[in-house]
């Protein structure tokens, strides 16, 4: 139940290794998003957020996190058979309580994670004992269940704890992604440093109780300076098909923060044989904010499930719970002598803005024509209000007005660089009187 955003204008193509993977790039949502939102007053009254699902037999399972009116937040569970209608049970009461008095999650439970084997569900979640941000004290537990309704938690919490202050993952931990796999248990999770960097690391436990962080961590880093995920790479979902690792994550750029308020995200995809060493997609990100249907506060916490021929991939917004469906396909990657390709970088100043605005295009030796390269301006709903056409100069001057030649009121915008229809890089602009 976090707010989160990007900002995005980065190196993409380089030497690699002659693979084939399946993957999935090109996802669609869900036209009538979002297909879960809040409905129990009590429980759910500020938000409901960090899906994690399984699909078994024929029915779709969701555990989630849910603040209530006494500012706690606790563990939810509903069910689905056609993964938009869902049933919450017992009418969205919760199936996971905060710890007693004096305990280390006595006050909020979240970023929950499901896992099945055969001795039955392992939930893995959030907890902290006082509701704070940042968190004064945080941790990852664990909870056992038959059924997936009723829990007991493990005597060893909590069974992940964080780094020491000087660590990358220093400030807490979150978000856990976990499977059984290889006959042990492997978690890939949030950490948080001290300048609020936000990076994913690993731990492996034999029996899920007794974990050991990897001495590689964290085995997934924030990208490059200017770049969609420069600020946090966060809230990991893996799964394991064949001998390959697939992971989903959300990112957002420090660009993002010129108002103190993280709204715009993207989500990326990476591989790995191991689990450790990971290869981002070329073509990041895969889903955004402004794909349509726009989010707000979305894609977030993004958790995937492969139902057949087609991957399933439930987030977080400000509105509920969305939906995104993929195909599965095969992509060849080869490793011929593939030019490094750099997309243009645009800059917006000034940002804040009070007079006109300049919109500067920086190009490199191998990007250096402005061929389907276009900016458009969105509101803070989502509406587009200004199209600036395929670009003829690297120079822009905008006088603040939109498509009907109307000047634009004072507040916060979103700058979409695209090339070709695809969006290459987002910014927030702050418009002031």
């Amino acid at each position: 139940m976090k707010k989160i955003s990007l900002s995005v204008s980065f190196f993409l193509i380089l030497f690699i290794c002659e693979n084939t993977l399946f993957s999935q790039t090109k996802w669609t949502k869900y036209p009538n998003n979002p297909v879960m939102v809040k409905t129990n007053f009590i429980w759910e009254f500020f938000a409901i957020g960090q899906p994690t699902c399984i699909m078994e037999n024929d029915t779709f399972k969701m555990w989630y996190c849910a603040a209530g009116l006494d500012h706690k937040g606790r563990v939810f569970y509903a069910y689905s058979i056609d993964a938009i209608n869902w049933v919450k049970h017992n009418n969205g009461v919760p199936v996971l309580d905060v710890g007693k008095q004096g305990e280390w999650d006595m006050h909020w439970l979240d970023t929950p994670e499901i896992v099945k084997d055969s001795t039955g569900y392992k939930l893995y979640y959030f907890g902290a004992p006082v509701d704070s941000s940042p968190p004064i004290s945080s941790a990852i537990g664990l909870a056992t269940s038959s059924d997936g309704i009723n829990w007991q938690r493990d005597s060893n919490n909590p069974v992940l704890e964080k780094g020491d202050s000087t660590q990358w993952d220093g400030f807490w931990i979150e978000s856990p992604a976990v499977l059984y796999d290889e006959n042990i248990y492997k978690m890939w999770y949030t950490g948080v440093a001290k300048d609020w960097k936000i990076r994913i690391g690993y731990a492996t436990s034999p029996d899920g109780k007794i974990w050991t962080k990897h001495p590689s961590n964290p085995v997934l880093e924030i990208g490059t300076t200017v770049s969609w995920e420069d600020f946090w790479v966060a809230v990991p979902s893996v799964i394991k098909t064949d001998t390959l690792y697939e992971m989903w994550y959300s990112g957002i750029s420090i660009a993002d923060k010129i108002d103190d308020v993280i709204d715009t995200v993207c989500t990326g995809y990476a591989t790995s044989t191991d689990g450790i060493h990971w290869n981002k997609y070329l073509n990041n990100p895969i889903l955004s904010s402004f794909d349509l249907p726009c989010d707000t506060s979305g894609p977030w916490a993004p958790d995937v499930v492969r139902d057949k021929n087609e991957y399933k991939m439930w987030y977080e917004t400000q509105n509920g719970f969305c939906l995104a469906t993929a195909p599965i396909q095969t992509i060849e990657e080869n490793s011929s002598s593939t030019p490094i390709i750099e997309y243009p970088q645009l800059r917006i100043y000034p940002n804040p803005a009070i007079t006109n605005i300049v919109f500067s295009l920086q190009l490199n030796k191998s990007a250096n024509k402005l061929n389907g390269v276009t900016i458009k301006i969105y509101d803070i709903s989502g509406k587009l209000v200004k199209t600036f056409p395929t670009l003829q100069k690297n120079k822009i001057l905008w006088d603040r007005k939109n498509n009907s030649n109307q000047k634009l009121i004072s507040g916060v915008y979103f700058c979409n660089l695209e090339i070709e229809n695809k969006v290459i890089q987002t910014q927030k602009l702050l418009l002031l009187n």
